[in-house]
């Protein structure tokens, strides 16, 4: 009698058994990954913070540049996805294997000209955090210019984890994922404490742990898309104009979309320096407080996006709506987890890193305005991976554009400046343009037409 109970109250709550192991089957994985990167991230900020308020800035300050920069493997890794889950679920391996190797030649190559530019031109790039506290902008440049040195291989890292998840093997990449993230822990504490090189030291660990999860994700590739067998890998490894395009069409809006948040994240960290270093360092550790929260939704969103591409390859358009039903109740579940400790005691996150108090005011403030606005971020992410899965990258990307260069950005501004609310209210904008983007997303995807996407 307990299992048909337990069945009806599943039934009753919406759930759907066999889907929720399907996703789940895919996404666990990427999210354990994406756990031990959360915990890479906050031991990165923990180790900084510790050096002093400024340092903890300046790593805010250098983090949210290459955030903008390390959007740019979208390019390449979101056309990818979509067409080799296309090609998965259609069972053409021969499509695969010429589309997974133009994408890793065209990623090398354009991750090589990010890093030549940005290095050249790194002076005008923190020039957008203008009258910034000069050293915190001295700090990083340092820590910039030491973790472009990486981009190359971030971007063929990325370009390869997302064919392999793409036909179905999350828990490979992952595994190379967290040997990597490993070493940069490990590497953090040596150059950071033991051999007292500061925030550049932590700029060196994340490139040496980029450069080793090069070389095993270079072997795994050889082994799950072209069998270990160097002819397949010889006849495929070229640079095909017409594949070349496909994987840009896809990724070109993907990319657009991504590159905003972190873009006007920049200009809001502009905002947010004016207001003092305190207010800075606060949305340095703040803001890496949120990784938690997109664990389970990074995770989630792979797998959608793997599962319904490959559904659309089958032409299964009714198993494609049931995974995307069951995945908006998912990260409905996910998020109200986390308004538990952001609401009522953010400021035990807060002093885990820094003990000043004016910081730890500021970043209570910052966790509880902005995560009443990520709460929407269950449409975008599940919404979102389902347009990418079926190669419509195009709606997601007009909701990021609208929700923060439209909102965001100007509100913060005028809340700020026209009615001196402060940090707060860049606070504010952040939460309300997550709202309006997710109401653009729900209502361009209600009209159904990346059903039938063509790619």
């Amino acid at each position: 009698m307990k299992p048909k109970q337990s069945k009806k109250v599943g039934l009753f709550l919406g759930f759907e058994g066999k889907v929720i192991k399907l996703i789940w089957t895919l996404a666990w994985p990427v999210m354990i990954g994406q756990a031990l990167h959360t915990v890479l991230v906050i031991t990165d900020m923990w180790f900084i913070a510790r050096l002093g308020s400024v340092e903890a800035a300046a790593a805010g300050t250098g983090t949210s540049l290459l955030g903008v920069i390390q959007v740019l493997p979208i390019l390449v890794s979101a056309g990818v996805v979509a067409l080799v889950a296309r090609y998965t679920g259609a069972n053409d391996k021969e499509t695969i294997r010429k589309i997974s190797s133009n994408g890793l030649v065209l990623s090398l190559i354009i991750g090589t000209v990010a890093t030549v530019v940005s290095l050249t031109t790194l002076d005008q790039l923190l020039w957008i955090f203008g009258d910034a506290d000069v050293s915190v902008l001295q700090m990083a440049k340092s820590y910039v210019g030491i973790g472009l040195i990486g981009l190359p291989f971030f971007f063929y890292n990325a370009t390869s984890r997302s064919i392999v998840q793409a036909t179905g093997d999350t828990r490979n990449p992952v595994k190379i994922f967290v040997i990597a993230n490993i070493t940069n822990i490990l590497l953090d504490y040596v150059f950071i404490n033991l051999l007292h090189q500061g925030i550049e030291g932590a700029a060196i660990a994340t490139v040496m742990s980029e450069v080793l999860a090069f070389i095993l994700m270079t072997r795994l590739t050889f082994k799950n898309v072209f069998d270990s067998d160097f002819k397949e890998v010889i006849s495929n490894l070229s640079l095909k104009l017409d594949t070349a395009m496909r994987i840009i069409k896809i990724g070109g809006f993907a990319v657009m979309q991504m590159i905003t948040r972190p873009f006007t994240g920049l200009i809001m960290y502009r905002l947010v320096l004016a207001q003092g270093v305190a207010a800075g360092a606060a949305f340095g550790v703040g803001g890496r407080m949120f990784n938690f929260v997109f664990i389970f939704l990074a995770g989630l969103g792979t797998a959608m996006s793997v599962m319904v591409g490959q559904s659309l390859g089958r032409g299964d358009v009714d198993h494609a709506k049931a995974l995307i039903k069951q995945g908006i109740m998912l990260a409905a579940i996910n998020m109200v987890v986390f308004a538990i400790p952001f609401y009522f005691f953010p400021d035990v996150f807060m002093r885990f890193f820094v003990d000043d108090p004016e910081v730890v005011r500021i970043g209570v403030n910052y966790l509880r305005i902005t995560y009443t606005g990520v709460l929407f971020a269950t449409f975008n992410t599940v919404m979102g991976a389902a347009f990418s899965g079926a190669g419509d990258t195009f709606p997601p990307m007009v909701a990021s554009l609208v929700g923060n260069w439209c909102v965001k950005i100007p509100l913060a501004y005028l809340l700020t400046t026209g009615f001196h609310m402060d940090s707060n209210g860049v606070w504010l904008a952040i939460g309300i343009s997550v709202v309006v983007e997710a109401l653009i997303v729900i209502i361009w995807f209600g009209r159904g037409k990346w059903q039938h996407k063509k790619i």
